[in-house]
């Protein structure tokens, strides 16, 4: 009875998170949509990034200190936190150079090298998941990604070049930034398919929240990677809401983790059985 308790609780809290998550995007890309014909979109695009980003960062700051940096999944988590952490400096950077600073849409930035350079500790988070839950996984299967995704990137770097207005001094720099999102995005999609392809069956796992994530950002880095290169003209409200949900994605994946993963083995540890 208790097992069959746990696991009930389990899915009613799945649907709840769920219906949290989706209400909490409709909601917050109902507000910056509102303002989209005016200037105060810049203020509640900036902010609606700052805060789900930061949302997802103070989550994983109470995963690490609950779960402590121990072992392969206490290592993986606190990388996670320093890159959601660097992400949240990075769009915090952007928010002031154009609310503070009244810098437009400022790129390349400082805000674009705390953006890459967060991409080191999610990668060895990925990475480090992927050993753990990609054993096993087809070598067709990491053979069709590897194809899939090589062939994304050549089409993206010959529709990049092809739609370029950029020109003058610092062209080189910003196309090459353009490109680096969605080549970083593209490489971490590896462990994270070998992760889902092995972790589908685990009620307790973050990891699909986590995934939905990057799916997102990396379809928001790739329309903003077109928009950096037309020197942002056109509606960026598209892009602003794959952001959002990346980042409540992935808040969701760590709130998922926190409460169910981390609970389970505390309760494992007082002699119940997890569920």
């Amino acid at each position: 009875m208790e097992v069959r308790k746990e696991i009930t609780e389990i899915k009613r809290g799945r649907r709840n998170l769920v219906a949290a998550l989706v209400g909490t995007i409709v909601a917050i890309n109902i507000v910056v949509l509102a303002t989209s014909q005016s200037d105060a979109i810049i203020v509640t695009s900036d902010l609606s990034r700052i805060l789900t980003v930061g949302a997802a960062a103070a989550i994983s700051l109470v995963v690490v200190a609950r779960q402590n940096v121990t072992g392969i999944f206490g290592r993986a988590y606190l990388a996670l936190a320093a890159g959601l952490v660097l992400w949240t400096a990075a769009e915090s950077t952007w928010g002031y150079y154009e609310l503070v600073a009244q810098v437009e849409r400022p790129f390349p930035s400082i805000a674009d090298a705390l953006w890459l350079a967060g991409y080191g500790p999610i990668g060895f988070h990925l990475f480090s998941m992927a050993r753990f839950y990609g054993r096993g996984v087809g070598r067709y299967k990491v053979a069709a990604v590897i194809a899939g995704m090589s062939a994304f990137l050549a089409l993206y770097v010959a529709s990049l070049a092809g739609v370029s207005e950029l020109e003058g001094e610092g062209a080189e720099i910003a196309i090459a930034i353009s490109i680096a999102y969605p080549l970083l995005d593209t490489a971490l999609f590896m462990p994270a398919i070998l992760i889902v392809l092995n972790s589908g069956k685990g009620y307790l796992t973050s990891i699909p929240w986590i995934f939905i994530g990057w799916i997102t950002l990396g379809i928001a880095d790739t329309l903003l990677g077109f928009a950096q290169v037309q020197n942002f003209d056109g509606d960026l409200f598209i892009i602003n809401a794959f952001f959002v949900i990346a980042y409540l994605s992935m808040a969701a994946g760590l709130w998922w983790y926190n409460r169910f993963f981390i609970l389970s083995k505390a309760k494992l540890g007082n002699g119940h059985r997890p569920s």
